[in-house]
């Protein structure tokens, strides 16, 4: 995978499209995953992750009655490695679900997920709702409040807005202004991919679209860094 290579070794992932490519990664490989389930271990494999649902399934193991346990479970602390790396994420809200004609245990996509290359791997709390204030269509003919909520290295993310704001795939949204932390802004086009109704932590709806970028703005990487910081910077 390599846009792991191009991230600090200690990286902190809160993209949610950088996350999956990374779990995508990890279940192609086969690499196991592993959580303390009580004085248990629950060993486990990645068998999909579907970026559009924001969910990802993992596999049974042979016990059923640890199956069950983790099923009844609270957030769980997941770790493996992938590429020399210790990875390390939580994942909660666990649902039985059948894939593949065979039984399986559904999650939330994790928030975060921590790639580090030291022996002992660190807990770092994340803010829940990381996102960006962005002026959508500052440029052209409906400009609107909205959040950006997800950057890739390749310039693809996740725009949210309200739900009364209905626009389709393909739609272009001209010079949008994102606000960088701290101070300043980048403006680019935004072209969106697909749209889909969300939920805010208030229970509201939502509308969130994926998006490329036209062309990659000036100010990308400090975008992306907004969603994937170097953990010994955090630190230091």
């Amino acid at each position: 995978m390599d846009e792991l290579t191009a991230l600090p070794q200690n990286a902190l992932l809160e993209s949610r499209i950088e996350i999956c490519r990374l779990l995508v990664a990890i279940s192609k490989a086969r690499h196991s995953i592993s959580a303390d389930v009580g004085s248990h271990i629950f060993i486990t494999h990645i068998l999909h992750v579907d970026l559009r649902a924001e969910h990802l399934v993992v596999s049974f193991c042979a016990n059923k009655t640890l199956n069950n346990l983790v099923l009844e479970s609270g957030p769980l602390r997941y770790t493996g490695s992938y590429m020399d790396a210790h990875i390390a994420f939580d994942l909660s809200t666990p649902t039985e679900v059948q894939f593949n004609d065979a039984p399986a245990i559904q999650y939330p996509l994790p928030p975060s997920v921590v790639l580090y290359h030291r022996r002992d791997c660190p807990r770092a709390d994340v803010p829940s709702n990381i996102s960006l204030r962005c002026i959508a269509d500052e440029g052209g003919f409906m400009p609107f409040e909205s959040r950006i909520t997800d950057i890739s290295h390749d310039g693809f993310g996740a725009i949210q807005y309200e739900g009364d704001i209905n626009l389709d795939p393909g739609t272009l949204l001209k010079g949008c202004r994102i606000m960088l932390p701290g101070s300043g802004s980048v403006v680019a086009d935004l072209e969106l991919r697909y749209t889909l109704i969300t939920l805010r932590p208030d229970g509201s709806a939502a509308h969130r679209s994926g998006f490329r970028f036209v062309s990659k703005p000036e100010g990308l990487a400090r975008l992306v860094g907004t969603f994937m910081q170097d953990l010994d910077k955090r630190s230091a």
